[in-house]
């Protein structure tokens, strides 16, 4: 089983990693393709949101019936569908060089993603019902691999487009290849309460849809809803805010080069898998609540580190020591999702037969908080007025969004745990009949 867990987090990376190199290719091709022929249309940025929009519908849909079906006809086969939709998706948008092509493309990398991530977080949550120490492992190497796998595709898709341009398209299909490979060593083994007579529902939508009469999945979703918009409002946002047009009394707005884009977002990147490891080894030893409660508190105080780097000027020693207090407070708020995904784990065993359903709300969440994060985040870094009061744009808008947004779901983690000690099933369903018999 400890083998079937390498493979399965190896391959996760490598996906991530080709998903990833494939959206950074496509604009580096849209780009090219406007270069060599600065008169074509549909190549501009509405293009590119339409694109982006192709990719995150089909996962945020996707997740919950892929994650069903995944409890009704094993997890296997939805982890080795993931390399290969993306695949097949590499192959339409790095070909054709069609505005058509390549949106087919993105709609099949949403549906890799879609398939993978329900099925692979139910097979780490049945391979460690028993050991709750390795679950917390895993599940923190899964966050890992998933940040690692992004992180390396935006290093390695610029580096391969510079040297083979069209041609890097075939290194990330070898890159699926691999993944593939990686998830057909996985042998997955049911566990007890996920034999063939124990299936929630015959239907896979109802089979997703009872889970909404789960009391502590409902408690659950809004805290993590909420973390994820405030994570998708920064990545959606904070370069257009960085690198873009300076304020008056905001010195981190427009005080960044693309060079220094990159540099911020590898210093962001190492304090947060340098936190999740951390995370990773202690987490086991304290409640999934109180770890929760305490990586919020990691939220306000890199927030607090960025507002008073917004408000100093100039460098020198207070500079440096708001950047390690920014790194801290990433370091500790980083083990939310880890914990977020250990807990989900936890409660998949109150519907073990379910588990693909439970665990495909991480993507349900993830892009129902990039579309909230996208929708609050720019009238906030916009400027708007509230009750009265005209709050500022630029990076304070977006840490006052960060504050309020916080503050909800702190409490919201309050309420999971004032009912914490509440385990309520789901109803009873008959299962099929199978044979004439009950």
């Amino acid at each position: 089983m400890l083998r079937s867990l390498a493979f399965c987090i190896g391959a996760t990376f490598l996906l991530r990693l080709g998903n990833s190199a494939t959206g950074v290719l496509l604009s580096l091709l849209l780009a090219h393709l406007n270069r060599v022929n600065p008169e074509g249309a549909g190549l501009g940025a509405t293009t590119v949101g339409l694109l982006a929009a192709a990719f995150y519908f089909p996962e945020l849909l996707g997740a919950p019936l892929m994650g069903a079906l995944s409890d009704q006809y094993g997890r296997r086969p939805f982890m080795i569908a993931g390399p290969i939709f993306g695949g097949l998706a590499v192959q339409l948008i790095g070909w054709p060089g069609l505005v058509i092509a390549m949106a087919a493309g993105r709609v099949l990398e949403g549906f890799s993603t879609a398939s993978s991530a329900p099925s692979t977080l139910s097979f780490l949550s049945a391979a460690t019902s028993s050991e709750p120490a390795l679950r917390a492992r895993a599940m923190s190497w899964y966050q890992i691999a998933t940040v690692g796998g992004i992180t390396g595709g935006f290093i390695i898709a610029g580096l391969i487009w510079q040297a083979l341009q069209q041609m890097a398209f075939l290194v990330v299909t070898a890159i699926y290849v691999l993944s593939l490979v990686g998830f057909a060593q996985v042998r997955d083994t049911p566990g007890p309460a996920e034999d063939g007579d124990s299936l929630v529902h015959p239907n896979p939508l109802a089979h997703f849809a009872l889970l909404g009469q789960h009391p502590r999945l409902l408690r659950f979703a809004p805290a993590w809803l909420l973390v994820n918009t405030i994570l998708g409002a920064w990545l959606i946002q904070s370069t257009l805010q960085l690198t873009g047009e300076p304020r008056a009394g905001q010195h981190l707005a427009g005080a960044l080069s693309g060079a220094g884009l990159s540099a911020a977002f590898a210093f962001f990147g190492i304090a947060f898998l340098a936190g999740i490891y951390v995370w990773g080894i202690v987490m086991n030893k304290w409640s999934k609540m109180l770890v929760m409660a305490i990586t919020i508190s990691g939220i306000f105080v890199s927030a607090l580190a960025l507002a008073l780097m917004n408000h100093t000027a100039g460098g020198g020693n207070r500079l440096f020591l708001l950047g390690v207090l920014f790194a801290l407070g990433v370091v500790i708020a980083s083990g939310f999702t880890p914990a977020a995904l250990a807990y989900l784990a936890d409660l998949s065993e109150d519907v073990a037969q379910a588990r693909g359903a439970v665990m495909g709300l991480y993507s349900v969440m993830l892009g129902l908080g990039q579309v909230i994060g996208a929708a609050l985040g720019g009238p906030f870094a916009e400027g708007i007025d509230v009750l009265g009061l005209s709050l500022p744009g630029g990076v304070d808008g977006l840490l006052i969004l960060t504050f309020l947004l916080a503050i909800a779901a702190l409490g919201a983690v309050g309420i999971m745990w004032r009912f914490e000690g509440l385990k309520t099933p789901l109803p009873p369903t008959p299962s099929p009949a199978r044979g004439g018999g009950e």
